[in-house]
């Protein structure tokens, strides 16, 4: 057998190996990387603004050193601060819906 057979032989063993095995076998023993917290995933939106006002969050975002994403969430978050007493509203209002049903 010439090099180039034997090469190709070991690859597909290796190739074979692999495609054949399933997809958690793949990624391992799960020991790997950093263990996995319990903790709130984010949620990925998509938002509609004008394209100024976006220049201007993104402009404010490089002289903080931050990314849109986080000054969009600590906007977020303030706002949900200031209107907390609706969210207590809306469970009112959702717990009323639950109870004519």
């Amino acid at each position: 057998m010439s090099k180039l057979e034997d090469r190709e032989n070991r690859r597909r063993s290796t190739v074979g190996k692999i495609v054949g095995q399933t997809p958690m076998a793949a990624a391992g023993s799960g020991r790997r990387g950093r263990p996995k917290e319990d903790r709130e995933l984010k949620k990925r939106i998509s938002l509609s603004v004008l394209p100024s006002l976006y220049e201007d969050i993104q402009k404010i975002a490089y002289v903080q050193r931050k990314s849109a994403s986080e000054v969009v969430q600590e906007m977020m978050e303030e706002y949900r601060k200031r209107h907390i007493e609706k969210l207590g509203e809306y469970e009112r209002l959702q717990a009323g819906a639950e109870v004519r049903r």
